[in-house]
């Protein structure tokens, strides 16, 4: 019987010691300056976001990171990493329409999403930029994205078939969500005190048996 109790409560303890969740972090872009700031990085909670050519900021609303796909300062893509492996789990944006100068006719998918791991391209998929200014796109993505140690995602400009201003499409990058793996759950009060009655039983124990 105590050695069925010693057993019992040093499994509950490692159990309490082992606890784990998943952590999701989100980049909101919520003290990204504006373009004026020039900047081409910018890391929030844990997140680095870089900037692969051009002025990483805002420019129709703080809080947000602004992507055009030509012919301005603003970057056309950006990389999202973590310093280790992450999953890229989901991303928001507000499309901000296009400058077409004639009739745009279809669509085609122009935001192309990657991930790499030590440099080498393991995933990747497109998705079509709403046509209508102020549509809020949330992008789920799947399992292709798990394990990667970089993220990006980047704006198209159209090569054929359109007539577009510079630049021809734009949004603004809302969040971007990665899950880091699992962090530590703090042990709950009782833990201690379970956990000093193992090694009391186990004194107890080991006194018994001198």
């Amino acid at each position: 019987m105590e050695n069925r109790a010693i057993g019992n409560a040093a499994t509950i303890v490692a159990l309490l010691a082992s606890t784990a969740a998943a952590s999701a972090a989100t980049i909101s872009f919520s003290a990204l300056p504006d373009e004026g700031a020039l900047s081409t990085t910018y890391t929030e909670n844990g997140i680095t976001a870089t900037a692969g050519s051009g002025t990483l900021g805002w420019y129709t609303a703080p809080g947000t990171a602004h992507v055009d796909d030509a012919g301005t300062g603003f970057t056309s893509d950006i990389t999202f990493t973590t310093g280790g492996i992450f999953d890229a789990t989901s991303f928001t944006l507000t499309s901000l329409g296009y400058n077409f100068l004639n009739s745009p006719g279809t669509v085609s998918d122009n935001i192309l999403v990657a991930g790499y791991v030590g440099g080498s391209l393991v995933a990747g998929a497109n998705y079509t930029l709403s046509a209508v200014a102020g549509t809020v796109q949330t992008i789920l993505l799947g399992s292709a994205f798990t394990a990667i140690d970089a993220f990006t995602i980047s704006l198209l400009y159209p090569r054929t078939g359109r007539d577009c201003d510079a630049p021809c499409g734009h949004f603004d990058l809302n969040s971007v969500t990665l899950d880091t793996g699992p962090a530590p759950v703090p042990l709950p009060p009782a833990a201690p005190l379970m956990g000093a009655a193992v090694l009391g039983l186990f004194a107890l124990r080991r006194r018994r048996g001198a």
